[in-house]
């Protein structure tokens, strides 16, 4: 429709960040492998996450073959932690929540 493609991106760890490297690590390696379970190619967006966490990008092309962002879906770790949230898991033991940001149409929302 209107001759949009789109591209998935996992956009990674930047050079400024809050948060251990340890979990970034994992984010990063759940997202790759969920990206890749949806069967559809994407590319690493290294550095391109945000400081709380990695995100994935859903960038259009349109008819002119501009790239605009439209979708994203990012990771925070930072807030669940600066606000003390917590659950008990399975096991009893006391765990931070993982936030999931979303936004469907980028900067019109």
């Amino acid at each position: 429709v209107f001759g949009f493609t789109y591209q998935l991106r996992l956009s990674t760890r930047p050079e400024k960040f809050l948060g251990d490297i340890e979990v970034w690590d994992k984010a990063e390696k759940d997202l790759a492998e969920s990206l890749d379970a949806i069967g559809m190619p994407w590319k690493l967006n290294p550095g391109d996450g945000a400081f709380y966490g990695p995100k994935i990008d859903i960038t259009l092309q349109d008819a002119l073959k501009r790239q605009h962002q439209c979708a994203t879906i990012q990771l925070d770790f930072q807030l669940p932690i600066r606000f003390n949230l917590n659950y008990i898991d399975e096991k009893g033991e006391k765990q931070h929540p993982v936030m999931i940001h979303r936004a469907i149409l980028g900067s019109v929302e």
